[in-house]
């Protein structure tokens, strides 16, 4: 195999999460009386930590973001989280990594607590030796923060590394890294957005993966 380590986006690589971040952010504007933002900038945004999209789509302070922040997870954890589900052929080929040895792990803008929790109820979360959220890294995507915390904690080497994920974000935070990179295009990001980027690959399917790596 030509890498032993996989780094896996969550958020439109692995699960299918638009409309449930889409509904989380609408409860948040409802809660602070925001009714002018825009839709498709917050889908644009979606990658990137909380922060930095509550900032851009409802132009809001550090304060209030503390709180939408608060708010946001508790609607997301307590209502939105059951509707989630892996994309087609994620499971399975997950599983056929993990018998085959690669190290499975996760770098998200998500929270750590869901993505625990959706990957438990999804009876995949014991296939990882380490699901990072934004709590794991100071600088965000897409910076590299989280990809070098991942290699130096498995003492890997860059070139064992290969970076997945949906977005542009996801695909420069492996390049800064000195990583290899794959985007998706059935997520968040067309074709065209991330052939721009240009990943080492670019796949169609998850069970694609199984080709490259």
């Amino acid at each position: 195999m030509k890498y032993k380590n996989l780094i896996l986006d969550f958020d439109g690589t692995l699960a299918d999460t638009k409309e449930s971040i889409l509904q989380s952010m609408k409860f948040v504007a409802h809660s602070f009386d925001i009714d002018n933002y825009d839709e498709k900038l917050i889908e644009n945004l979606i990658g990137l930590p909380l922060q930095t999209t509550f900032e851009e789509a409802f132009s809001i302070d550090e304060k209030l973001i503390q709180e939408a922040t608060l708010i946001y997870r508790k609607h997301y954890n307590e209502i939105v989280i059951d509707t989630i589900s892996l994309f087609n052929g994620v499971k399975s080929t997950l599983l056929d990594f993990h018998k085959q040895g690669i190290n499975l792990t996760v770098a998200s803008s998500k929270g750590k607590e869901a993505l625990i929790k959706i990957l438990k109820k999804q009876n995949v979360c014991d296939i990882f030796t380490f699901v990072g959220g934004e709590e794991d890294a100071k600088n965000k995507k897409p910076s590299p923060d989280i990809v070098n915390l991942i290699i130096n904690k498995y003492n890997y080497h860059p070139s064992e590394c290969l970076v997945v994920g949906d977005t542009i974000f996801d695909i420069e935070m492996g390049q800064r890294a000195n990583v290899d990179t794959c985007g998706v295009t059935y997520g968040n990001n067309t074709r065209e957005k991330l052939e721009k980027q240009k990943p080492n690959y670019i796949i169609n399917s998850f069970k694609n993966l199984a080709e490259i790596v």
